[in-house]
């Protein structure tokens, strides 16, 4: 029996298409990572559990990469032959919201806290076991695409919706102003750490020499006198001597 031309082609064709959402639909994975052997290793597994694999070999300009290369999750070392991962996380904190998971051989309680305080969403020291760390970046990937769903950002129950500025909480929803929502996305995004004023005014004013601080306070203080007398008034926190943060603790 002869197959026609034109019923390969179409075969073909949808065989193409197909790979083609594949393709679209693959997680990308950055691997910043300097020892050449484990950047391989890495990419070689992931790829083989259906992710797409970047990864840097410089580490003195990663805001500029990743402005032009997308990643679903950043996977990240700390000690990065004379770069400073907590630094490189702490820069690209300041405008992207990226998963971030430190993957390093610093072990100790304090580079842990210092990681999650900087941004870090997960932090995993070496030796690890793959299926743990495949299991890890499941995880924050999930987490990160549920928080983010149709413009809007969640913590504890309290609504950040993007394309309307507006917060709402409960049934009852308060109108932002375009600072308001600023201020609140960056906390929102930066959820579980503290934020330094410093580090809030600089995502706010690209040059913090000629701000006023008192435009923060005044923000801030609009925003909390919308709440007042709501289930939700302590939502936004503010720790002596260390910065701001949101949730219902």
């Amino acid at each position: 029996m002869r197959i026609s031309r034109i019923y390969i082609m179409t075969l073909f064709q949808e065989k193409s298409e197909n790979m083609t959402l594949i393709a679209q639909n693959m997680r990308t994975i950055a691997i910043v990572e300097d020892d050449v052997t484990v950047r391989s290793e890495l990419n070689i597994f992931l790829k083989e559990n259906g992710y797409r694999v970047i990864a840097p070999d410089r580490f003195d300009a990663l805001e500029q990469y990743f402005d032009q290369e997308s990643a679903d999750l950043i996977l990240l070392d700390v000690q990065l032959g004379g770069y400073d991962g907590f630094e490189i996380c702490r820069k690209l904190r300041r405008h992207c919201s990226t998963p971030i998971i430190f993957v390093t051989g610093k072990n100790t309680e304090a580079d842990e806290l210092k990681g999650l305080m900087l941004g870090g969403d997960d932090y995993i020291t070496k030796p690890y076991r793959l299926p743990v760390l495949l299991m890890r970046i499941k995880k924050a990937l999930e987490h990160s695409e549920g928080s983010r769903d149709n413009g809007r950002l969640c913590v504890d129950g309290v609504t950040l919706d993007i394309v309307f500025g507006q917060l709402s909480c409960n049934g009852q929803v308060w109108e932002l102003s375009k600072k308001e929502q600023q201020i609140l996305y960056y906390l929102f995004m930066n959820h579980g750490r503290i934020v330094s004023r410093d580090e809030l005014i600089e995502y706010l004013w690209e040059n913090k020499l000629f701000v006023d601080e008192n435009i923060l306070n005044v923000n801030f203080s609009r925003i909390r006198k919308r709440l007042e007398g709501t289930s939700i008034a302590g939502f936004i926190q503010t720790i002596p001597k260390m910065g701001y943060r949101v949730g219902k603790d």
